[in-house]
């Protein structure tokens, strides 16, 4: 009797461990991306080029069907994250909130708890880190692409990544 219990209670254990990796754990629609091009500079605003891709983005964002009216914009302190994701701001009227870069597990926790579509502009070393942290999935952004967005969407088995390419989209 004693071994039908611990196989029952092993069985029950792995069920529920496979039922947490097999859910992303958050219902938020998730969009991540690095900042346009940048001028030099220690805190650069974005050139014309990465103004032009900032555009694409939010076009690209609020033309995708899982984008609701629910939405949370986040970026980091510096100048090209925040002008990366105005575009997007002014087009929904959402105030962009600032998170820590320095801490991206607290603020990976933070936005799993979410609903509704969530994006977030970063970095071309915090992109892939968060990435890494909701998802499990590793991917590296070169420091000369700045037109990868990483698309994650909660799913029956999972997460659903999709790679884009704001080069491809015209607003």
């Amino acid at each position: 009797m004693k071994n039908k219990n611990k196989m029952a209670v092993a069985v029950a254990g792995l069920g529920l461990l496979l039922s947490v990796f097999a859910s992303p754990g958050w219902a938020a629609d998730i969009w991540l991306f690095r900042h346009g091009e940048k001028a030099p500079g220690k805190n650069p605003a974005l050139t014309e080029a990465g103004q032009a891709r900032a555009q694409r983005i939010a076009g690209l964002i609020l033309k995708a069907p899982s984008t609701g009216d629910n939405i949370r914009l986040y970026s980091t302190d510096y100048r090209r994250t925040q002008e990366t994701i105005a575009p997007l701001a002014e087009a929904t009227g959402v105030k962009v909130q600032s998170y820590d870069p320095g801490d991206l597990a607290q603020f990976a926790a933070q936005i799993s708890a979410l609903d509704g579509t969530v994006v977030v502009a970063g970095h071309s070393n915090t992109t892939p880190e968060l990435l890494k942290l909701l998802s499990g999935i590793e991917r590296d952004i070169p420091e000369d692409r700045f037109d990868v967005l990483y698309h994650l969407v909660p799913a029956e088995e999972g997460v659903s990544l999709q790679e884009l390419s704001s080069d491809t989209h015209k607003p």
